[in-house]
């Protein structure tokens, strides 16, 4: 996975291994220095902003205002009632021990060291259940979930009750997995001794390294641990999770990876940037930053790592609480509406923030120097469109050339020949997340991946006043993303019951006209009939009729042939009438 590219293979899908120290001891240490220098004061004026800010909302009661804007309806969507987090929340106390919250909640947490082929050290979380015995454990179907930029598996347990971890595990009956980014909140390596928060070699990671090789060691470490039982997981990623994800489903290197997995649900998949990077002063700044100017301002080790020392320090105090909830709401205008009325939650959720990142890493999303980066796809302000949640919707405004970026717009992304497995794929999107563009994300999976079609194998959910944060954090989470996403996996299901059904009965096909159809199947303009008795796939085409292929005669010979079966035409389209003796059924095949 490291090695140089082949003729073949675009660059994009590539890691170079070599990498050579840049810097001698007396530049390494000026840069040290004055990179130390700038994070203290750039993070004291953010911290400063953010506190003014709060006090201002306060002043003027403008969060309070948002709150009394919700209805019931808001709060209790498709029929889910929050619970209470925790059974012991009032007596808890903000922890950076992961393995506290799960204990509050009756489980465990498992913890396992992955060793990359670069020489990393990678801390993947497993979530069980104490009292259930490891055969019964086995039996689980896996689910695997990656957090976002400068976040940890905390994001998807700390809510308690109402997380997607928990719901998963608990009331789904999957086995979870939550994988955590290179260095993680500690440094480690096989490869690389020392002090390593100062090791230049150490840190020249950046996105390519997270999903062309930490995603696929932590999938084929998960399904190691699950088979034989299981060779599938189903595959969650929020923000940078999801933009990892992608990449890594986009590479033709990585197919053995592909078919491992069932699902796909991008939580707010970072892919395209949204209107914040035209809006928010401090965005705009850091991507008119030149390279050079990045290298001495932010050094070339861990981004900002002087907070990351003080999440280390006063992480369970509640002035820590405090500042993250200022500065979540100052940087990005995201509020605690959907987190619960109860700020201890929003305090556990906080502390599971400030990871350690490369400068590299953050290059990719904020320096305009990287020719393939996020700002490398920003449209125009006037391309985003407010009648459609600030998408990047008209086209015509949308002037930025983006074809050399990871994702460009209008071209196929899964057009390579290699490319053969189309993982399904459920894209949930924040309709007030304005970090990322979810919208125009799902429009180019509609309109530009022909592989891809809604209500088959592509999925969009999409909530109302969420921002980018809610869909991990909000208490609703399961009956926003969790009840879509358990519908969505049973239409899958029995289509693929109903396939295999097909395939076994068409084996044993009766060619008696007695015998003919309770339903009828279109492929490659022949038709082919399927006995009595396949309830599996009646049942599925009434409810989704778009699981066959629309049929449209080529001559009236076929037209005829079809007619025998009592198949009758409506502008063109194939209606096949079903009879089961008593009742007579019609169905369309598209």
């Amino acid at each position: 996975m490291t090695t140089d590219k082949p003729s073949n293979i675009n660059e994009h899908f590539v890691i170079s291994q070599y990498k050579k120290q840049e810097y001698g001891p007396f530049q390494k240490y000026l840069i040290i220095v004055t990179s130390c220098i700038f994070s203290i004061i750039y993070s004291t004026i953010l911290c400063s902003g953010a506190v003014i800010c709060h006090f201002y909302d306060k002043l003027f009661d403008r969060e309070t205002k948002k709150i009394d804007s919700l209805s019931e309806g808001d709060l209790q969507r498709n029929g889910y009632t929050p619970r209470k987090p925790y059974d012991n929340i009032d007596s808890m106390k903000p922890t950076s021990e992961l393995r506290y919250y799960l204990l509050e909640l009756g489980l465990d947490l498992e913890e396992y060291s992955v060793n990359t082929p670069d020489g990393y050290i990678l801390v993947l979380h497993h979530i069980i259940d104490p009292k259930e015995s490891v055969e019964v454990r086995k039996l689980r179907k896996p689910a695997f979930l990656q957090h976002g930029l400068l976040s940890c598996s905390g994001a998807f347990i700390a809510t308690g009750k109402n997380s997607l971890a928990y719901y998963l595990h608990n009331d789904l009956g999957y086995d979870v997995f939550l994988g955590n980014n290179r260095s993680w909140f500690r440094a480690q390596s096989t490869q690389f001794s020392g002090n390593l928060y100062n090791n230049e070699m150490y840190w020249k990671w950046g996105i390519k390294e997270l999903a062309y090789i930490d995603l696929p060691c932590f999938i084929e470490t998960v399904m190691n641990m699950k088979k034989p039982n299981h060779d599938k997981l189903i595959l969650f990623g929020h923000s940078q999770g999801g933009l990892e994800s992608f990449l890594m489903l986009r590479n033709p290197q990585l197919t053995h990876i592909h078919e491992q997995i069932e699902l796909f649900v991008p939580l707010a998949a970072a892919v395209y940037p949204g209107y914040l990077f035209h809006t928010r002063s401090f965005i705009r700044i850091l991507c008119m930053f030149p390279d050079k100017l990045w290298l001495y301002l932010f050094g070339f080790c861990a981004m900002l790592r002087n907070l990351c020392l003080v999440r280390y320090y006063i992480c369970h105090t509640w002035l820590f609480g405090k500042l993250s909830y200022y500065m979540f709401k100052f940087l990005f205008n995201w509020t605690s509406i959907y987190w619960g009325t109860n700020a201890k939650v929003w305090h556990f959720c906080s502390i599971f923030n400030m990871s350690y990142v490369s400068v590299e890493l953050m290059k990719y999303y904020l320096c305009k120097a990287n020719p393939v980066g996020f700002v490398s796809m920003l449209q125009p302000k006037q391309a985003f469109n407010p009648d459609d949640l600030y998408s990047a919707s008209d086209l015509q405004a949308c002037t930025k050339d983006d074809s050399g970026s990871f994702f460009p717009y209008r071209q196929s992304w899964f057009a390579d020949a290699n490319l053969k497995i189309k993982v399904p794929m459920m894209v949930v999107i924040g309709e007030e997340d304005f970090l990322v563009d979810g919208r125009r994300l799902y429009q180019h999976m509609k309109d530009f991946e022909p592989d891809y079609e809604p209500g088959i194998n592509l999925e969009l959910v999409a909530i109302s006043r969420y921002n980018h944060l809610d869909v991990c954090w909000a208490e609703d989470v399961i009956g926003t993303i969790g009840y879509p996403m358990r519908e969505f996996l049973s239409r899958l299901s029995l289509k693929k019951v109903g396939k295999e059904k097909s395939s076994s009965e068409e084996r044993e096909l009766i060619s008696t006209e007695d015998s003919f159809a309770s339903s009828v199947r279109a492929e490659d303009n022949r038709m082919k009939i399927v006995p009595n008795g396949h309830d599996t796939i009646l049942s599925d085409l009434q409810t989704s009729p778009r699981y066959v292929k629309k049929f449209v005669a080529k001559t009236k010979e076929e037209a005829k042939e079809v007619d025998k079966f009592g198949a009758t035409f409506q502008n063109d389209d194939l209606i096949v009438s079903v009879n089961d003796g008593e009742n007579k059924t019609t169905i369309p095949v598209f």
